[in-house]
């Protein structure tokens, strides 16, 4: 059951001050800030370009909480490739001008995954329409937003759910044409189009204590070392970090997980970050307070062997968030994934994230 609403997220998923703007401006640089205990972390959020270009309160905490700006949805194929022969950068456009204008870094997200694709996509046949259609996307996308989006999410969620079942790749139309080498086209393509951009690859569940987590975490590794071995840029590793309030953060194995990726040479960013507690008790009060213990708990485990790049929540405020809507709560209780509530009070959470980004945490 498990995995099967696992399956069903991915598929209804749309989808302080003078040293965190010089932390906001080393990530806007491409720079990696010397690793210490006390270095503060950046903090973004996505952006809904809906909840953006209607609610004046949501740009002004975008302002007020965030270092860094993701566009949420706005840089997917299906929002920028309605058409096959062209694109459409409005939403992305607004969301990276308003960025650049409050002195906020931006990460893009994302170059390559297997949803959110337009119609089209899926009536492509060859391996050879398949890698002309990928590569020009990547280098007209990149190339847009080259010296301005700093970070990538090159390729996002290329991961079997449950890697130990059938191989480690997910069934998409790129693993059906291209094989595995569409990972290391997206990778090359994006490196040579902006040599000094940051390219990650983005993926989830690697927190929890179970099998399917740790073998997820050894397929992570594999492809960034395969990246790298054969002198294919890779920078760091994304982890989703949609956690859920019932389970077990594997902090073992999770601290192994960083030591690993340090080995490789390789940054560790929190990108997207919220608690699923459509299992928790109804009361808001007690869900924020375990919610804030389940980020803190997530955190350490990460910091205490490797220092994450940035910490980015997938959405700001309980107002707009996939959770309530993707995970429904029998009480019919409204979700509490995020660091403000809807009326955009700031939660337990946010202060945990706070700590982090003080150099505190």
């Amino acid at each position: 059951m498990a995995q099967d609403i696992e399956a069903d997220r991915d598929r209804l998923m749309p989808t302080r001050r003078a040293a965190l703007r010089a932390g906001a401006a080393a990530l806007a640089a491409g720079a990696a800030p010397a690793r210490a205990a006390s270095r503060p972390v950046a903090l973004g959020s996505a952006a809904e370009i809906g909840a953006f270009r209607g609610d004046p309160r949501y740009r002004e905490a975008l302002k007020r909480y965030c270092d860094i700006v993701v566009p949420m949805n706005d840089l997917k194929w299906d929002a920028l490739r309605h058409e096959r022969a062209g694109f459409d950068f409005a939403g992305a456009d607004e969301i990276v001008a308003f960025a650049e204008a409050n002195g906020k870094a931006l990460r893009g997200h994302t170059l390559l995954w297997g949803e959110a694709l337009p119609p089209w996509v899926g009536e492509m046949t060859t391996r050879a329409e398949a890698e002309r259609e990928l590569v020009r996307h990547i280098e007209v996308v990149v190339d847009r937003y080259k010296g301005r989006i700093a970070t990538w999410d090159v390729v996002n969620e290329v991961i079997k759910y449950d890697p130990t079942s059938g191989g480690p790749w997910r069934d998409t139309v790129w693993q059906h044409l291209l094989g595995p080498e569409h990972v290391e086209i997206a990778f090359r393509t994006a490196a040579r189009t902006d040599p000094k951009a940051r390219l990650v690859l983005n993926d989830f569940h690697f927190e929890e204590r179970d099998a399917g987590a740790a073998a997820r975490r050894a397929v992570a590794l594999d492809i960034c070392r395969r990246l790298r071995d054969k002198g294919i840029p890779i920078h760091g590793l994304g982890m989703q970090a949609h956690l859920y309030a019932e389970r077990t953060i594997d902090i073992d194995g999770l601290q192994r997980f960083m030591r690993d990726l340090d080995a490789l040479g390789l940054d560790v960013e929190i990108t997207e970050l919220d608690v699923i507690d459509w299992k928790m008790p109804a009361d808001a009060a007690l869900r924020d307070k375990r919610a804030a213990a389940l980020v803190a708990s997530f955190l350490g485990a990460v910091a205490s062997a490797k220092r994450p790049k940035a910490i980015v929540t997938w959405g700001l405020t309980d107002r707009y968030s996939w959770v309530g809507e993707t995970f429904p709560r029998k009480d019919g209780a409204r979700a509490r994934p995020l660091p403000l509530d809807a009326d955009y009070r700031p939660k337990p959470m946010l202060a945990v994230l706070e700590r982090y980004r003080r150099g505190t945490g």
